[in-house]
């Protein structure tokens, strides 16, 4: 048995559907999942699931953890493709908030309500950064107000990943609002992902160690604004204040580094660069699952595990090995790869493997009060900060 396995959770009830359109403020339905949209930094509105909680479970929702689900950006894929609902399902009864989303130009995901901000930021065009220079479209001189990942980035896609990264800039926003409603609290999230996305997740972990949890004291000409991460604050940041903390722990299924920008290079250096996120090594765990036939997730599980975050040092290393990050292959999975390595699958017990892991993780935080954050708008990530090349 897994030496961070515990007690099998309890299960209660099931899960049904209801829809809002209010971004700010929910009550806890019965049922759930609640359908809510929010906007991003450069105005791309974003739809959503929120999976509350079993209230038997988690009594106070106001102190209850949130899951978000990362799926792999690209033509074809939204939220609703896998076995995502089954796993939600399995958590809410464990005393889960569930989040999932759906990336810009996925699903419903696709309208641009301020294609001006969209257009002319300097986070997505010029200024060293031209990621909108690949949607094939463009504005056509009235502003194109619409994105759709399959029309209009085709091959490009894969070229225009750090974009995404603005639009988990806007999830910690919109979560970090529900916080301050007291829905949910934001001091433990823990992120699932798959594929590319596992990258995606890891890079926002790393910028958000470079961020204040709580609205800062900006450094700015003018009116005081939090425009980007990471931005210069009055008096720097004070150590236990980065908002890196409030991640508990994540889960990758089949991890893959997607091409252009993310390369090994950049990817070891968010830890190994004393100013990137080194911190993100000790304090952020990681489960890395992969299918046990399966050689292409298993390199790319070693390059994660062995490479970027040295989980297990070699002898003489100034690193200490980490106790709660771990590598493991999915029994019984063959070549299954990212969410294919849940639901009905052989019956694989991906999803008790997950619960067990988190649960693990939770009992080390469950007394973590939540903590008002304050902001007022979403804000951008550089992508530049993190040493990814720009097109």
């Amino acid at each position: 048995m897994r030496r961070w396995m515990v007690a099998s959770l309890a299960i209660t009830v099931a899960v049904g559907l209801t829809t809002s359109d209010n971004s700010r403020a929910y009550g806890q339905p019965k049922d759930g999942p609640v359908a809510e949209k929010f906007k991003t930094a450069d105005g791309v509105e974003l739809h959503s699931l929120f999976h509350p909680a079993d209230p038997m479970v988690a009594k106070n929702a106001n102190q209850t953890p949130v899951v978000v689900f990362l799926y792999p950006p690209g033509p074809d894929r939204d939220m609703t493709k896998g076995d995502w609902a089954g796993l939600a399902k399995d958590l809410t009864k464990a005393g889960y908030h569930v989040f999932q989303f759906d990336w810009r130009g996925h699903g419903k995901s696709t309208t641009i309500t301020n294609p001006k901000t969209f257009w002319g930021n300097p986070y997505l065009n010029g200024n060293g950064a031209k990621y909108n220079a690949y949607i094939k479209t463009g504005p056509k001189g009235n502003m194109k107000a619409d994105l759709n990942v399959k029309a209009d980035l085709g091959l490009n896609a894969n070229r225009y990943l750090p974009a995404y990264m603005n639009d988990l800039a806007a999830v910690r926003y919109h979560l970090d609002t529900k916080n301050d409603n007291n829905e949910l609290n934001t001091s433990s999230i823990y992120v699932i992902g798959s594929g590319d996305a596992a990258v995606l997740g890891m890079a926002w972990i790393a910028t958000e160690w470079h961020r204040q949890r709580t609205y800062p004291n900006v450094l700015q000409l003018g009116v005081p604004r939090y425009e980007f991460v990471p931005q210069i604050l009055n008096g720097g940041l004070v150590a236990g204040s980065e908002a890196g903390n409030d991640f508990g722990g994540a889960v990758w299924l089949t991890p893959t580094k997607p091409q252009f920008y993310f390369t090994d290079i950049v990817l070891k250096g968010w830890i190994s660069n004393a100013n990137r996120s080194p911190s993100m090594r000790e304090n952020n765990p990681m489960l890395f699952l992969y299918g046990d036939k399966d050689d292409i997730g298993k390199r790319a599980t070693n390059f994660f595990y062995n490479e970027m975050f040295v989980a297990e040092p070699k002898k003489g290393s100034t690193l200490a090995k980490l106790k709660q990050t771990f590598a493991t292959p999915v029994a019984n999975a063959g070549n299954l790869q990212g969410v294919k390595l849940l639901g009905d699958n052989a019956k694989l017990g991906t999803e008790k493997t997950i619960l067990e892991y988190l649960a693990a993780r939770q009992k080390e935080r469950e007394k973590i009060a939540p903590k008002e954050r304050k902001y007022n708008d979403p804000y951008y990530i550089d992508v530049r900060w993190l040493d990814i090349r720009t097109p």
